[in-house]
């Protein structure tokens, strides 16, 4: 939303010019990413490199989200690798400047300096003018939320390309204000000819500004497919690559996420996965003539799972080809048909011929990560913006609610959201189970259960799980969701996911008592098309038993050592074994095939005290207490 468009509807909702049933819901930029700080313990701090030699490349696409890869860039600065923040990059992977620092915090309250990407140093020394060194790169405005401010004198909002001479200084080599507006990507090309720059320790770097607290917008810049070498010209603007780039589609049909046992129950588990799954590709070579790719789908249940594989397809994409649809038949990736939660892992490979050595052959695979586990989602658990209800209203609560249709009853065991803290911190919620009448939530909740939103999470934790007092048995379609208010002009937002979306009129708001569709389209003022705010209902499977009886089932079984380092031994025969962080999340799966074992590798997970659940062979559940201690 632009600056000057939430200004208007700041005072007309001030004015009481706006309906109610307009100032119910707001969706909002990313103001802080806890998301961020579990990645910045992906990379280790590494030994500085050597001097870099030519070529110099990177399209982001070699390794994990997170910060931008030692290898080639300076530790710091604030940005992100992603490919779900920029929209229809050159290739899989982009590097985001968001104004958010490293760990996901906010730089602070004004308009300033924000995010910075530095490249190592690179020995530029003994070349010439006549070596004709360039540096490319692809640059975007905006992101998948919304367009930058409009750049103004008391607004200083820009990106900058700046060189280090051979005194240290660091010169301006390009700036791009930022117009209002979001831009797809666009090419650069600039020469590294002066003798001030042809030095040992030559770097460059992007540097950007803008509000610094992200509350207002999204000051947000890209860059991609970073190049340079000698021997190029101010028109080398290609190269020999077919890049997979828009992030690829769910696996499931209706769900990014369902219990594994819902899964096993439809008649035809196969009807619960995807029509087609897909991504688009880009074709950035020169031409002139088309260039044939071929390509094919996996899914591979991890860790080491069978792959299962999909048969061929192809086309040719003419020089210059941009996010051309790629897809692959999901239906006739089989999934089999067992108790075990699932990790699946499914791609989409490039077939282009390109050497296993060559720089560009890792962005010809695109994949995604599918739970078949307790819970179901619509979400792919990272946020890109955030939702809140309950604005400028003094009076009555209002609801949100996701609809659910069930191959088997369940019951409802919690409801999983993901606060935006600290802003809504010490907030009272209410997450409630409805039953279905009439294609929409009954007039009063069939259960419901109030909870105070804690000022902290304990590090690594982005959830809260809002456990319902007895489990909450559902069939058919059910209704799960959260209300909350009256708080004047306060707002309690919670995580939304900018990729991935329910199905039309599965995402429901109440207002004064009515239900009606709260599907969102904030593509008019320059953002995502929908969304899908990141709430899960966790279920049973009716595994429910009293607590008498699972005292006597829990006396058979023991843990030891415990206290445990981490080397965990079963005493008693399971089928399966999970561990429970405090707030009843799923942090551990024991490997299919390892129960017989009977030991628990749980050396990864961080000191604390948990919950070891075990399944038996007679699909009882038994929950022991375990602590770890480093």
């Amino acid at each position: 939303m632009t600056r000057s468009l939430r200004l208007v509807q700041s005072f007309l909702l001030a004015a009481g010019l706006l309906p109610l049933a307009a100032q119910a819901q707001e969706v909002g930029p990313l103001t802080n990413d806890p998301s961020r700080a579990a990645s910045l313990t992906t990379q280790p701090e590494m030994a500085r490199p050597s001097v870099l030699a030519l070529p110099f490349f990177d399209d982001f696409s070699t390794q994990p989200e997170g910060a931008p890869s030692q290898e080639r860039w300076q530790r710091g600065g604030g940005t992100l690798v992603n490919n779900r923040f920029v929209l229809a990059p050159p290739s899989r992977g982009a590097v985001t400047f968001d104004g958010l620092k490293g760990n996901g915090q906010p730089y602070g309250s004004f308009f300033s300096d924000t995010d910075t990407l530095t490249s190592q140093p690179i020995d530029l020394s003994g070349l010439t003018p006549g070596d004709n060194v360039y540096l490319s790169y692809f640059w975007q405005a905006g992101n998948i939320f919304s367009a930058p401010t409009n750049a103004s004198s008391s607004r200083p909002v820009f990106i900058r390309l700046e060189f280090l001479d051979n005194n240290g200084i660091w010169r301006q080599i390009w700036m791009q204000r930022s117009q209002g507006v979001r831009t797809g990507f666009r090419q650069l090309l600039f020469p590294v000819a002066e003798a001030r720059y042809l030095h040992a320790g030559f770097q460059f770097r992007f540097h950007t500004s803008g509000n610094q607290s992200n509350v207002d917008n999204d000051d947000a810049w890209s860059i991609d497919y970073v190049r340079l070498d000698r021997n190029r010209s101010a028109t080398d603007s290609t190269s020999r690559d077919i890049a997979t780039s828009r992030p690829l589609t769910s696996l499931l049909k209706r769900y990014t996420a369902m219990p594994v046992w819902q899964y096993n129950a439809n008649a035809t588990p196969s009807a619960e996965l995807n029509n087609v799954i897909s991504t688009t590709i880009n074709n950035l070579g020169p031409g002139p003539a088309s260039t044939p790719v071929d390509w094919l789908g996996t899914v591979q249940i991890l860790p080491a799972g069978p792959v299962a594989t999909t048969t061929k397809a192809g086309k040719s994409l003419d020089p210059g080809t941009r996010q051309s649809p790629v897809t692959v038949d999901a239906r006739s990736l089989a999934i089999p048909v067992t108790p075990e939660e699932k990790v699946l892992r499914h791609s989409i490979y490039l077939l282009t011929g390109e050497a296993a050595t060559s720089r560009t052959v890792r962005n010809d695979t695109i994949s995604r990560l599918t739970e078949l586990k307790n819970y179901y989602a619509y979400d792919d658990g990272t946020p890109e913006g955030t939702l809140s209800i309950e604005r400028f209203s003094n009076t009555g609560v209002r609801y949100r609610a996701y609809r659910f249709d069930l191959n088997k009853p369940d019951q409802v065991r919690s409801l999983r959201l993901y606060p935006i803290l600290p802003a809504a911190a010490g907030r009272l919620i209410t997450a409630n189970v409805w039953d279905d009448v009439n294609g929409q939530p009954g007039a009063q909740p069939k259960a419901t259960q109030s909870f105070t939103i804690p000022a902290t999470l304990p590090a690594g934790q982005r959830y809260i799980d809002i456990i319902f007092s007895s489990p909450v048995p559902v069939s058919g379609t059910f209704y799960v969701g959260y209300g909350h208010g009256p708080f004047g002009n306060s707002v309690v937002p919670f995580a939304l996911d900018l990729n991935n979306a329910p199905p039309e009129g599965y995402f429901l708001k109440n207002t004064f008592g009515t239900w009606e569709n709260a599907s969102f389209d904030y593509s008019s003022v320059g953002g995502a098309p929908n969304g899908s705010i990141i709430m899960r209902p966790v279920m049973t499977n009716n595994q429910t038993v009293t607590a008498n009886t699972e005292a006597q089932a829990a006396a058979a079984y023991s843990l030891y050592p415990n206290p445990s380092s981490g080397v965990v031994r079963v005493e008693g025969a399971y089928q399966q074994a999970a561990v429970l962080d405090a707030l009843g999340r799923s942090v551990w799966t024991q490997p299919a095939g390892q129960s017989r074992t009977g030991e628990l590798d749980l050396r990864q997970l961080p000191a604390g005290v948990y919950l070891v659940r075990l399944t038996l062979p007679d699909g009882q559940l038994v929950h022991k207490r375990l602590v770890l201690a480093r």
